[in-house]
């Protein structure tokens, strides 16, 4: 090991390069300090420098180096897991017939948990071995640096002391060099360990996968023979049948595997069953609070969105039970049919109660049969031995199925209003089920079994969740309302405006969102969508050759969805945010300016990955974006000025959405400030196009940048017998009693004495709203003329001087 002198030795390097016998070599070539002696050698100047480098360096790698006790424990875990994982592997359980697919999936999800934490240690040991790596290339080049160095000035300077330090630098490297290699070595042992689990872990997987879908071709064949027929028992031993097994003890026995399949899921994934309380608790006292901070009566609220999001107030447990339950289920990688069951059943349960209370009392009658049913199928798993009363049971399934069905299709129908988001796609649905369910009955009678319970289990799981995720977002939905609504800078008319909003943008969002999660239980639960990831994935691997560019149907198809999403995703963010209720919320002028920016981003990120996505080599585009640099130059010079001009408007936003400009001789309203150009809606209905260039080079006069206020002028006329104190009076009182016209400043009327035509001239001045100018305006001329009426006070007579000359220049 080097010795506490051998550092003093490298950070004593730069004092011995700064004695004056030590720069021999430097005075008889006449070379400058700062002249490096080879191509990759240290420059003589920058010695000092390292050296100073080198000895900070020295320790703090070595403490890098030190062994990880992460490391160490890993692989002290993965030596003590591996018999394990070795004695879970049993091929005859995949070959037996009394295996289930529930057992499989109970196996898989087994196989996953340990894939999943191998993954994590993998993931810790591959950046542990990048980390050696990294320090291993640093130190090699730095030591080929020093040997270098050392090579050139051999034979050019005399000391021994600089010679030593070089070789204690030297040592120093080398030693490092070999911490990092021991270390290295035993990391890429630790690795492999794990390398080889995974593949056993993956090649389990895939075994019970191939088991499965084995499983599941069996369900178009005649298994059983028709009900009507005598079945033969099943015999689970030499002696015993299943159907003499009690039920019962069969329903307990299954009750003990699946509580102890619980607890072995629950301990081993503790740290996100603790993070899932959490979730909940704090989920439960948000809804309280909010429910103590809203306390508007229901019946006062007359919204239906208000009402709905009072509803879930009022019953903040149920919605943590549902939605929240939910919400959290999906921390977990996968779960166990058994504890997977569990989550189900607390949620459907709040469903039932919670759901009529949202839609209509009658409903619960749909959820309560759904429930039952869902009951019913959990436990009918724990007497799968028994065919026969599996059979049966699998009857009185399918026909409370299709009574829920009926009577769910019954409610939807009587009360549409109340199931507006759902009313036509249930009616379309619950027939299609219907008509499963009858042929799933049929099936079951003539003796395809395995085809009836497909269809009822589908069918059931496809329910269960339809009517969870409607829960779901009509939770969702009111959360959205109360964020906004409880925010202290939001106004009555910012909160009707989101309300509206809610009804035409974010309800159908969070509806669509809702749908695509019940398609993929939906496809899940049919046991297709496996098939069709893996069918798409096929296609999409289609290529051609043009020339020496691969052309794939997956990159084209990609590039067309990535683009037309991306211009969904612009027009939906642009839509948002020059919504009348978020204009409201934020600040003047930020929402268009976001909506802008957004757009201009999504769309060129959009672009970015289509093209990568297609396969398309971006670092090869070099000719082409000079080519189009060119034609920027020549040709697109008004489409850049426009799109500059667009950035700035954004950014500076001089004008803003429902401004009144005046530009090129055109007034009106500014309805929309695109990336390219602007549209103005004029007072005489016509849209303008303005480039944003002009908005930008142009005069512009805003009417309404900083405030809408403006300031009205009525001129009027009276005769000349008139008093102007006391028209100034009226004049004013008119104006103030007005109530659209301001009281500070107050209205001013002011006399400008005698006209060309004898008559006196006065003109009220007055401010009030943009808005309101043309009707103000009006209204106080009009209250002007019948207030002079009824004083008195006489209007200006028209005067009219003829004067005729004659011929001679005489009148």
């Amino acid at each position: 090991m080097i010795k506490l002198n051998s550092i003093q030795f490298i950070l004593g390097l730069s004092l011995l390069f700064l004695s004056p016998q030590n720069l021999i070599a430097q005075d008889s070539s006449k070379a400058s300090d700062t002249t490096a002696v080879g191509q990759e050698a240290i420059a003589i100047g920058d010695i000092s420098e390292e050296s100073e480098k080198l000895g900070q360096s020295y320790m703090k790698l070595k403490g890098t180096l030190e062994k990880s006790s992460k490391i160490s424990d890993i692989d002290s875990i993965v030596e003590q897991a591996a018999p394990e994982i070795l004695d879970l592997v049993d091929s005859v359980f995949l070959k037996r017939e009394d295996v289930s697919l529930r057992d499989l999936k109970v196996r898989k999800v087994e196989w996953t948990n340990y894939k999943s934490i191998l993954n994590q240690y993998q993931s810790t040991v591959k950046n542990r071995s990048e980390e050696i790596s990294r320090i291993i290339n640093d130190v090699y080049n730095d030591l080929k640096k020093w040997e270098l160095t050392k090579k050139e000035l051999e034979g050019r300077t005399e000391s021994k002391d600089i010679a030593d330090s070089f070789n204690t630098s030297i040592a120093a490297l080398n030693e490092i060099m070999s911490l990092a290699q021991e270390r290295l070595d035993s990391v890429f042992v630790t690795q492999k360990k794990i390398t080889e689990l995974v593949l056993i872990v993956d090649e389990e997987i895939a075994n019970i996968e191939y088991a499965e879908n084995q499983r599941r071709k069996d369900y178009f064949v005649f298994d059983s023979p028709p009900i009507w027929q005598k079945i033969e028992p099943v015999m689970v031993s030499d002696s015993v049948s299943a159907e003499s097994l009690s039920s019962y003890g069969l329903i307990k026995k299954g009750i003990s595997q699946n509580k102890k399949q619980f607890l072995d899921f629950f301990n081993l994934n503790t740290k996100i069953v603790v993070l899932q309380i959490v979730f909940l608790i704090l989920l439960l006292a948000f809804l309280i609070l909010a429910n103590a901070k809203w306390k508007k009566n229901i019946l006062t609220l007359r919204n239906p969105i208000e009402i709905q999001a009072k509803i879930i107030l009022k019953n903040p447990l149920l919605t943590v039970l549902s939605v929240g339950v939910l919400v959290s289920a999906f921390f977990y990688d996968s779960m166990v049919p058994a504890y997977a069951e569990f989550h189900v059943m607390i949620v459907l349960l709040a469903t039932v109660i919670l759901l009529p209370k949202v839609t209509h009392k009658k409903f619960s009658i749909f959820l309560l049969l759904l429930f039952v049913v869902y009951l019913i199928n959990t436990f009918e798993a724990f007497i799968g031995v028994k065919v026969n009363l599996i059979r049966w049971i699998l009857i009185v399934d399918t026909i409370l199925l299709f009574v829920s069905l009926f009577v769910g299709r019954k409610i939807v129908k009587s009360y549409p209003e109340k199931f507006t988001q759902i009313f036509r796609s249930f009616r379309i649905i619950s027939a299609l089920y219907m008509f499963l369910l009858i042929v799933a009955l049929v099936a079951n009678i003539i003796g395809m079994v395995a085809l009836a319970n497909y269809i009822t289990k589908a069918v059931i799981v496809s329910l269960t969740f339809g009517v969870i995720l409607y829960l779901a977002v009509k939770v969702f939905t009111s959360i959205f309302i109360l964020i906004f609504k409880f925010r202290k800078s939001t106004n009555i008319q910012t909160i009707t405006s989101m309300v509206n909003a809610t009804h035409q943008r974010i309800r159908p969002l969070f509806n669509f969102i809702g749908f695509l999660a019940w398609m993929f239980f939906t496809l899940s639960s049919f046991e297709v969508y496996d098939f069709i990831v893996d069918w798409y994935g096929e296609v999409m691997a289609t290529e051609w050759m043009v020339g020496e560019m691969t052309i794939s149907l997956g990159g084209i198809l990609a590039f067309v969805g990535i683009f037309i999403i991306t211009l969904i995703i612009a027009k939906i963010a642009a839509t948002l945010f020059q919504d009348e209720w978020m204009v409201n919320v934020l600040p003047r002028g930020v929402a268009p300016a976001i909506s802008l920016v957004l757009r201009i981003v999504v769309i060129g990120l959009g672009l970015y990955a289509g093209l990568s996505a297609a396969g398309v080599d971006l670092s090869k585009l070099g000719f082409i974006l000079g080519a189009l640099g060119v034609g920027i130059g020549f040709g697109l010079q008004n489409v850049v000025l426009n799109f500059v001009s667009g950035l700035i408007l954004a950014f500076e936003r001089p004008i803003n959405l429902g401004d009144t400009i005046e530009v090129d001789m055109e007034m009106g309203v500014v309805t929309n400030i695109g990336v390219r150009s602007s549209n103005i809606r004029a007072y005489s209905g016509a849209e303008v196009i303005i480039p944003n260039g002009d908005l930008i080079s142009k005069k512009v006069v805003n009417w309404t940048l900083s405030n809408r206020n403006r300031r009205s002028k009525v001129p009027m006329k009276t005769s000349p017998d008139a008093d102007p104190e006391k028209v100034i009076e009226l004049f004013n009182k008119i104006a103030v009693d007005h109530p659209h016209t301001s009281k500070d400043p107050a209205p001013k009327t002011y006399f400008y004495g005698y006209g060309p035509d004898g008559n006196l001239n006065f003109a009220l001045l007055y401010w009030t709203t943009f808005s309101d100018t043309l009707k103000t305006d009006s209204e106080i001329a009009l209250t002007i003329f019948k207030t002079l009426k009824e004083e008195g006070i006489q209007a200006p007579a028209p005067v009219r001087r003829i004067i005729s000359e004659s011929p001679g220049g005489k009148e």
